[in-house]
């Protein structure tokens, strides 16, 4: 996507980073479900990756409404970098890594929280409507699973302690 610096464009690339942020989101949920300890935090990652996945596909049709395309380059990019974190937690157990994907998710969601904030500022000010009534809706899905999944930090990190300790 061509950089400009009208305010359509704008919006447009702002919308492009929330679509490339929620696909590697896509990614990295499928692994959290893989990882996953507990089959309740299994379920909770599953059900957001549906929502996810929705989430993408909204943006995408207001992007495409809003004439723009997604650049795949910052998908691929964020992948990489989702991978290179995942070097840097190698040779943890399974527990250490359940506890890792719940921090990882519980951060994604509260830095996607700030970014829809942005995109809702960024639209009302650009007299967008559509676009920041989809913000806030994001938004809202974001911040009720961010409280979702804080309080499974706690009592997933003991346990994995507890757990380590005995094997």
């Amino acid at each position: 996507m061509p950089v400009g610096n009208d305010i359509q464009d704008r919006i447009a690339r702002y919308i492009d980073d929330a679509i490339a942020l929620e696909a590697s989101g896509i990614t990295g949920l499928k692994d959290m479900i893989s990882e996953a300890t507990d089959p309740q935090d299994a379920a909770m990652f599953q059900q957001h990756l549906t929502e996810t996945e929705r989430q993408k596909d909204r943006l995408e049709a207001r992007l495409k409404a809003l004439g723009g395309t997604h650049s795949g380059i910052k998908d691929v990019m964020n992948k990489i970098g989702m991978a290179a974190t995942d070097l840097l937690h190698g040779g943890k157990d399974a527990g250490d890594k359940a506890t890792r994907n719940l921090i990882q998710a519980y951060a994604v969601e509260n830095l996607e929280v700030a970014m829809y904030e942005s995109l809702f500022a960024a639209a009302t000010e650009a007299g967008d409507a559509e676009t920041a009534t989809l913000a806030k809706e994001i938004q809202a899905e974001e911040e009720k699973t961010a409280k979702l999944l804080f309080p499974r930090i706690s009592p997933l990190a003991r346990k994995a302690v507890i757990e380590g300790v005995q094997t």
